[in-house]
């Protein structure tokens, strides 16, 4: 029987009917983002449980330069694709590595108000995907980038990703993770189980930071490195020994951490921390790496020179976050996108009870 008009028409809408949820949609409705519960256990737990095997990444999946949340990804804390909600990453921190829920919460909020789309509430753990579409009016550009866009939440100085000017930012360099690993065969502790300069510790990721400034320094000419930026890069470190260690011990083993950093899954018998990390432990625990060898914050001039910061406040950090790197646009937004600006930016303001509430000044389209 042939096909006639209406009958083509028909298949061609059903198709696109059926293809059109996997596109960005410009139009797509807004959700208001709403607090998870916070977790009624917070005790030692052994990750992953069997409802979440270990699946390595597709290539449509996305990952960034965060090995937590790509391990989270990898295991179905989050979804697999590497598109999550404020709600879903906020729950699976706090559940996989028993991060505390204000500390989750704040960070979360920023990454969603950098790099994600707080109308829809999606942020990319890697870069931007057609899954997530820019937000109302294109104000910050025409997509949303993702956590692993150079600027705002992504930086120099990274523990296992070059810097962005110079190398790959977003995925796991084997160099630089044998340069970690050379420092703590020479300077770690030892353990029955694991053996001798087997236990990363403070020390051995103090000098292992250091080096990595030297070689961001000398090697890239743009290198970025203010007061924002070098509170972050440190406390990579603080997550590191908090939330990398095994629960059982407290202790970070090479096997553990080269399980999350390079494989991207938790170790065998892993078992996420005993209490939750607060941001208090993760600001103590890196500020003594940060101590032993200490950074000023600065940046590199065109000749190479680095120039140091000057007037740096007791809340320059927040407000470099929270003020410098939140684009100031979306102050001017109106209905359910405003409603969670405002929820978000409260997010890491409860982490800075102390300071002044920060506005909003950061360009656009960055």
């Amino acid at each position: 029987m042939p096909l006639s008009l209406s009958m083509i028409v028909s298949s061609v809408l059903l198709f696109f009917a059926i293809s059109l949820p996997t596109l960005a949609d410009p139009l797509k409705k807004g959700f208001r983002i709403v607090a998870p519960p916070r977790p009624t256990y917070t005790g030692i737990l052994q990750i992953p449980e069997p409802s979440h095997p270990f699946v390595a990444p597709g290539h449509k999946d996305l990952r960034g330069p965060c090995p937590g949340l790509n391990t989270l990804a990898n295991h179905g804390y989050i979804p697999r694709n590497g598109v999550a909600s404020f709600e879903q990453i906020v729950e699976a921190a706090t559940h996989g590595f028993n991060m505390d829920y204000d500390l989750a919460s704040g960070l979360t909020a920023f990454g969603m108000l950098a790099r994600g789309n707080s109308y829809t509430d999606q942020l990319s753990i890697g870069l931007d995907t057609p899954l997530i579409p820019p937000l109302p009016g294109e104000i910050d550009g025409s997509t949303t980038r993702g956590l692993a866009a150079h600027g705002r939440f992504e930086g120099d100085v990274s523990m296992t990703r070059q810097d962005w000017a110079i190398g790959d930012n977003i995925n796991f360099q084997p160099d630089l993770f044998a340069e970690l690993l050379d420092i703590v065969a020479q300077v770690g502790n030892d353990s029955d189980v694991t053996g001798p300069k087997s236990i990363v510790n403070v020390e051995a990721l103090s000098r292992f930071k250091l080096k990595r400034f030297m070689e961001s320094q000398t090697q890239n000419v743009e290198l970025q490195y203010h007061v924002g930026r070098l509170t972050l890069s440190y406390g990579e470190t603080g997550f590191t020994l908090n939330f990398f260690a095994n629960g059982t011990d407290g202790t970070l083993s090479v096997p553990a951490m080269t399980s999350i950093f390079r494989d991207q899954k938790f170790a065998p018998n892993w078992f996420r921390r005993s209490s939750p990390g607060t941001i208090d432990l993760i600001g103590n625990s890196s500020g003594q790496v940060f101590e032993m060898n200490p950074v000023r914050p600065g940046a590199n001039a065109l000749n190479g020179t680095y120039i140091i910061d000057q007037h740096i406040g007791n809340c320059a950090f927040y407000n470099n976050l929270a003020a410098d790197n939140v684009p100031g646009v979306l102050l001017n937004t109106t209905g359910v996108l405003k409603e969670n600006v405002d929820f978000l930016l409260n997010a890491i303001h409860t982490l800075f009870p102390n300071c002044p509430a920060a506005v909003p000044h950061g360009a656009a389209n960055v």
